[in-house]
Formats: C-alpha cells, structure tokens, sequence
C-alpha cells in the first residue's frame, strides 16, 4: 500500500477545511438573509437585494437623491447594445425638455432641473410605459419619443419623490376623553420658527402635494438645531393625551427629540425619533400612562415629566423640536437598529420572553424528571408486563399529533386550564416517548455491578437512581434538555390553542401578534425573528459539547 506523504495530507487537511466552511456558510445563508433584511426599511424590500442601503452622509439639506429602486433599469427584452447605444441620448434629451419646461414650474424647483437625478428618475418612470421594440428604433426618434412624453406633471411627480427635504405640516391634539383639537387658526397654520442652530423655514403654500414650512438645515457648525411653535390649546392640560405632528423627513436618519412646555411643567421624550423616511408620515408622542405598560402596540413615542417650566401660558402650549445630527457611523447604527428598537418598543417583548422562559424551565425540568424516572423502572427494574407496557410507549410515537389535539384540548378546558400556562408545561412531567426510548438504551449500557455494589450498601431504588443513575446519564440528559428547548422555545401550535390573553403570550405567538398589527413591514418582522433566533443559537454554542456528547453516546450505546 502506498504510503500518503505529508504534502498530501496537507492538502486533504486543507480541502477538508475548505469543505466544512462552505458548508457552513451554506447553512448560515438563510440567517445571513435573516439579519440583513432586519436592517432594511419597508421602500428597499423590492427589487430583492442582499444588502441594506447605506443611508447617506447629510450634512446640508434639501437636496437631490434617488433611492436604489428609482434608478433606471434596462428593460429584460432590450439588447446591451441597443441599451448602451440609447441610454445616453435618451437621458440628455430628457434633460434638455425638463430645463424647458422652467417656466411653468416653482422656482425653487429650478436649480435642481438639470440634476442626472431628476433625469434618471424621469428616465425610470417612462421605462415603465416604453414599448420594448422601441429602442430596435434609431437614436433620434427614440430620443424624441421619450422627450414628447416629459410633460410638467412628470416631472413635479419625480421631483416630489426625489427632494429630499425636512418639512412640517399638522399638529393634532387627542385628549384622554377622545376629543381631536387641530389648530386651524391662520396664525397656527405655520407655527413654526427657528429657536436655535444654523437653519432657515421656509413656506411652501404651493408648489408639492402638500403645503408645509419647509427647514433648510446646515450642520457645519453645530450638530444641533431646534424649531418651537407656540400653538393654541382649548383642551384641559389634564385631559391632552398625545400630540402627532405631520412631518416629511430627508432620509439622513438624524435624531428628532420633542419637548412640551404645558401649564408650568415640561415633559421630554424618552425615546429618539429619525429622520429615516423620504414621505409624510405622522409621528406621535404620548404622555407616559399606563399604556406604556400594557400589551397594548406602542406607536407612540414616550413623554415623561421632566419638571417646572417657566411658560405658563393660559390657553397654550410650547412646543420644541430638536434635530441633532448622527455624525459619521451614527446614521448607519440608527437605520440598522432601527427595526430593533421598534420590536423592543412596539409590543410587550420582554413580557413574552419571561413567559417563554417560564415554558422552557418547566418543560426542561418536566422532561428531565419525568422521562428519567420512566426510562429507570423500564431499564433497570422488574415489573409483570415491562416489555409489553413499553412496546405501548413506543407505539405512541406512531400516532399523529393531529389526532390527539382535540380530544386533548377538550380535557384540558374541562380541568378549566384553557388560557393558562399550565397544558404547555404540565405534560412534560409525564416524559416523551421518545426520550423515554432514549433514556432506557442508554440506561441499559451502564453496568450492573454499580447497582449491586450500592444494593449492598443499603440503597434503594430512589437513591440508586439519584446517586448512580442519574449522573451516569448528564450527557443525555443535556442532550434532552437542548432538544426540549428548541421544541419549547420555537412552539406555535400549542401556544396559539390554547392562548387567548395576550399577556399570557411566548415569544413565538407574540411575534404573530406583531406580524398581524404591522402587516408588510418585513424589516420589523425579521428584527423581530432574529431577537428571537439569538438565544437557541448562544444556547448551541454554550453547550454543544455536551450537546455532541449526548448524540453520540446514545447512539453507540445499548
């Protein structure tokens, strides 16, 4: 036989290596995919991409950007060559008759006509209703097909879509007693003004979909800048439960941070807002209550009382924006973590995972105790009927789970247990058969000296199974309680039969829950699954020796 020499064991050694990595990163792709959808927001979701957008370093805004999606995109059926023969000319023709049309356009609309964006963006939005067998055309009349279709509502349309811009709208006031106060007076139409920083609000009657002030910024020489409004108020301090302020943001993901001046005491925000969005949206903020605490979905963010205040205005309320900046990797930390602090925030998290926790414990212990001392009496002890008592348990395995959940359920709502913890936990005490098989096999490996040896020292059947037993078996029963818990941990069926209050949530139906009030949101839901994926990953890590310990030596042994 030829003797292997060292270079090629060497290289066995390294094509092993390389094997066992590709097929981690093999398994590890739907995580990957998992975390990286995590850090999107709902506008990046189509066309499918493998990485987030990295927001954009702003330091002066409005400006001009397009989103990744917005870009031009050759059409499927039209050749590479015919694409890069046209794009060009297409894209200058375009140009040419958007600057035309500068005259029937606002004028602030007029320095940024000529920018590639607002022609790439015009470009991609003809793309959607251009024939392909157009571009197989000469240059010239394709250059002119495009540029007849530039009309100014096209191009007020794209310019909507890509000015990036801070701008404010509507205060609304809700009251306890749910009254809705807007103030519609002339004077609080556009209440704003700038109190502090390098900023500059101007009014936009006209011009975009919606008239707002607009806040032209600049953050060279401070981080920070902030807008008050002093607006009328005809509720009860008392009674004003929650103020949303309409606001379009610019996609700088910069910090947003309320402060309310009312009736001599002043309330802060307990949580940052962002400018993550490129569209109007209304962001509120509430009083802290008793909301804060209950399972209720938070879309608010919190106020709470930070004390005295020097305003004291009858029949009015102060109110201050502050716009910090998130200097140099802080944007990006914000967007990515956004959707994690929302599935922090939004719903009960850490109430589902003490429930979940409280599941897991008692089905590990239920599972440990209940399968172990079942397995001791069929391996160790005997009994009239042992074999044909355990061949029973064995046949249990055959059964679908399908069959047996309603007779179940219907006992468990008889014992008057529905919508309680107690059948998520409570059958485990009676062992599994499967780890009951388990268990035996391995119980049967273990010598029967050592239970003879302790017989003669006066041990009983309990104490042989404490004291010999029980510590023979550590790595099967690790084994059991790792697999106990992925089951626990990961369960949806028991939990969503059983359940109907949902502070009695796990994890596992709470993230239901939040998939059902944030439907589309796929950003939040995948933050939400990897917050809950973490745990059965660190558990793996932690105790894969004894994990490995156990697969093995059940397997071998018996």
């Amino acid at each position: 036989m030829r003797r292997i020499t060292k270079p090629e064991r060497a290289f066995r050694r390294v094509f092993l290596h390389i094997v066992l990595v590709a097929g981690c990163l093999l398994f590890a792709v739907p995580f990957i995919w998992l975390a990286s959808t995590s850090a999107k927001v709902p506008d990046e979701m189509y066309p499918p991409r493998w990485t987030p957008q990295v927001p954009p370093r702003v330091v002066h805004s409005p400006y001009i950007q397009l989103r990744d999606n917005e870009r031009a995109e050759k059409p499927l059926r039209v050749s590479d060559e015919n694409w890069e023969r046209l794009a060009g000319p297409i894209q200058r023709a375009i140009a040419d008759k958007t600057v035309s049309l500068a005259a029937t356009l606002p004028e602030f609309f007029r320095p940024y006509l000529a920018d590639p964006a607002m022609t790439e963006g015009i470009f991609a939005r003809l793309l959607k209703r251009t024939p392909d067998e157009l571009f197989d055309k000469p240059e010239g009349d394709v250059a002119v097909w495009f540029a007849h279709d530039v009309d100014e509502a096209i191009v007020r349309e794209v310019f909507d879509a890509v000015y990036r811009r801070v701008a404010l709208s509507d205060v609304v006031f809700h009251g306890w007693d749910v009254t809705v106060e807007q103030p519609a007076a002339e004077e609080a139409k556009f209440p704003w003004s700038v109190c502090q920083g390098s900023a500059e609000i101007i009014t936009r009657p006209e011009g975009l979909r919606r008239p707002a002030q607009e806040v032209h910024y600049s953050f060279d020489k401070q981080d920070v800048f902030d807008l008050c409004a002093v607006l009328p108020l005809h509720m009860r301090p008392d009674n004003l439960k929650k103020i949303v302020v309409s606001n379009h943001a610019d996609r700088s993901w910069h910090e947003i941070r309320l402060t309310v001046e009312l009736a001599g005491r002043k309330w802060e925000a307990a949580q940052p807002g962002f400018l993550g969005s490129d569209r109007w949206q209304d962001t509120t903020w509430q009083f802290r209550s008793e909301d804060d605490s209950s399972i209720k979905m938070k879309t608010w963010l919190r106020l709470d009382d930070a004390g005295p205040s020097p305003f004291n205005e009858p029949g009015k309320i102060k109110l201050n924006l502050e716009y910090r900046q998130a200097a140099g990797l802080w944007a990006g930390f914000n967007k990515y973590a956004n959707n994690y602090r929302d599935a922090l925030r939004m719903v009960p998290f850490w109430a589902y995972v003490k429930n979940s926790l409280i599941l897991v414990t008692l089905n590990i212990i239920g599972q440990i105790l209940g399968s172990s001392l079942v397995a001791y009496s069929f391996a160790r002890l005997r009994w009239p009927a042992r074999d044909f008592c355990f061949i029973l348990v064995l046949a249990t395995l055959m059964i679908p789970a399908q069959v047996t959940m309603i007779p179940v359920f219907l006992i468990f709502k008889n014992l008057g247990w529905y919508n309680t913890l107690r059948p998520l936990w409570i059958g485990s005490f009676f062992g599994s058969a499967f780890y009951i098989f388990l268990l035996r096999q391995f119980m049967k490996s273990i010598p029967a000296d050592l239970e003879d040896s302790a017989k003669i020292d006066g041990c009983g059947y309990l104490g042989i199974y404490a004291r010999i037993i029980l510590p023979l078996i550590k790595p099967a029963l690790a084994a059991i309680g790792i697999f106990t818990f992925m089951g626990v941990w990961n369960d949806f069926m028991g939990p969503l039969i059983y359940l109907n209050d949902q502070r009695l949530y796990p994890l596992s139906l709470g993230l239901f829950a939040l998939q059902v009030f944030q439907a589309g949101n796929y950003g939040l839901m995948m933050a939400a699954s990897v917050l809950m994926t973490l745990p059965v990953i660190l558990l793996f890590f932690a105790a894969q020796r004894h994990f490995i310990q156990g697969v093995t030596l059940t397997g071998i042994k018996g």
